[in-house]
């Protein structure tokens, strides 16, 4: 584990590199047998290499180990079969990250909810009543933000309320909470949901931060709901990067003069984002108003000639089956180890064959429409 964090640590290296580097030289424990010299060969510079090996960075890896096992603190490693699987296609996803929680980070439903850190009270409002009715309608649904002013704390305020999971994507390390008056809402989170981070104890807090907390977020769900935000907001940044994962995003619209709405509805007007009213509008445009239909059929799925399907069709329609009815398409591209245009070629041939068809939320389900 002392490995896994140094390389997360390493100065100047990023997620992106660090995956780089593992695929190329196949583990962890291989990148460390290397020297500054054939790590600058691989297209590292020599600063990087330097540090990634040095004593200074296996010392604080040691410490820092010692932390989180003394705390309890959980640490999640790219290649770890609970590594969230949505979170994993995503290409500049954390190398590692440190969570600390009792709830599942590949739960069948997550939806992160932001928006502006000055929340007018008819946003708050809206975002209590939505999270309120997706929870009588989803107890399963997991709510995840950046634990921010606003939109963001009023989300976690709401989903604990409801007795949902909710979880909290930090910019800093567990050292320290920012900002340090959501305190008592972090801690309630600990055991309703979780913290994560894939920030260090000491690293300092700068406006990049946020925008990689923000990465986070979106890749861990399977849609991003704007609340509100201003022409410039932060929340449209984390809607940027959703749609560059392909997730899912929906914004509220609000009145043309209202500085706070100016942002959603710049995404609704430019096709960035779906437009919700109401908890009706998230189940429709996710496919989640179909659960009770797709839970009823759950038990008499279509006949199918399985001696008939390839060894990987037979996995798709096993895992449809064993989900409870459908699955989407995320989770079938991790499922099977493929790309996303590599899956979309496989579920297009079995598509044709009547094997499966898509439903709503970009999801697949046995057999024909």
């Amino acid at each position: 584990m002392i490995l896994r964090l140094a390389l997360a640590h390493a100065k100047g290296l990023g997620p992106v590199r660090a995956r780089e580097l593992l695929a190329r030289l196949g583990s962890v424990e291989a990148v460390f047998a290397e020297t500054v010299g054939s790590l600058a060969n691989l297209g590292l510079e020599k600063t990087v290499a330097s540090h990634l090996l040095s004593s200074e960075n296996m010392d604080f890896s040691e410490k820092e180990w010692h932390f989180l096992q003394t705390n309890g603190v959980q640490v999640l490693f790219i290649g770890d079969k609970d590594y969230p699987f949505r979170l994993r296609e995503c290409a500049d996803a954390p190398v590692l990250f440190m969570y600390k929680g009792n709830c599942s980070l590949s739960a069948p439903k997550m939806l992160a909810v932001v928006g502006t850190r000055h929340a007018t009270e008819q946003g708050k409002a809206f975002t209590r009543q939505l999270v309120s009715d997706l929870s009588k309608r989803h107890p399963d649904l997991v709510v995840v933000s950046g634990l921010a002013y606003g939109i963001d704390v009023t989300a976690h305020k709401a989903a604990l309320e409801s007795g949902l999971s909710t979880i909290g994507v930090m910019a800093t390390g567990l050292d320290r909470l920012y900002p340090a008056q959501h305190k008592k809402v972090a801690s309630l989170m600990k055991t309703q949901g979780g913290l994560l981070t894939e920030h260090f104890r000491g690293d300092a807090l700068v406006p990049g931060c946020f925008v990689s907390r923000n990465r986070i977020i979106a890749g861990l769900c399977d849609a991003v709901l704007v609340v509100e935000s201003a022409a410039d907001g932060g929340a449209l940044t984390t809607a940027d990067i959703a749609n560059s994962y392909s997730r899912e995003v929906f914004a509220v619209p609000g009145r043309p003069a209202d500085t706070f709405s100016a942002g959603c509805n710049d995404l609704i007007k430019t096709n960035k984002a779906a437009l919700v009213a109401s908890a009706d509008d998230l189940d429709f445009q996710l496919g989640w108003d179909n659960d009770k239909v797709r839970t009823d059929e759950s038990s008499t799925f279509p006949e199918l000639n399985l001696p008939d399907l390839s060894e990987q069709e037979l996995r798709v329609v096993s895992e449809i089956r064993h989900r409870g009815g459908d699955m989407e398409s995320s989770e079938l591209s991790v499922l099977l180890g493929v790309s996303s245009s590599q899956l979309a070629s496989i579920m297009f041939a079995m598509e044709m064959r009547g094997l499966v068809h898509r439903v709503p939320g970009n999801r697949y389900a046995v057999g024909k429409k």
